[in-house]
């Protein structure tokens, strides 16, 4: 319990946050699903994966140039998903 109307205020502040920062992350998780199922699936082509891939990848960087994850973590999950879709992407053609 609050003892001061700022720190009341805060508390609601710190819980809108939490709300919104964890929703982003699960729409990331679900992001780098459906581009992962979508690369490995054999009835997509290399348009329509690289079009989900490059929507995931955008998402990404905003939410670490926005702050919900840190940016160094953004990058590194852009790299392994432009990886893992590579890969994948690959041994589908080969």
């Amino acid at each position: 319990m609050a003892n001061t109307s700022s720190a009341a205020k805060n508390a609601r502040k710190a819980q809108r946050r939490h709300t919104l920062r964890v929703a982003v992350k699960s729409e990331l998780k679900t992001l780098r699903r459906k581009t992962l199922e979508l690369a490995g699936s054999d009835k997509s082509n290399a348009d329509t994966v690289q079009a989900t891939a490059n929507s995931a990848y955008s998402r990404i960087a905003k939410a670490g140039s926005n702050g919900y994850i840190h940016p160094r973590t953004a990058a590194r999950k852009i790299g392994r998903l432009m990886r893992a879709v590579n890969k994948l992407q690959t041994e589908k053609n080969a």
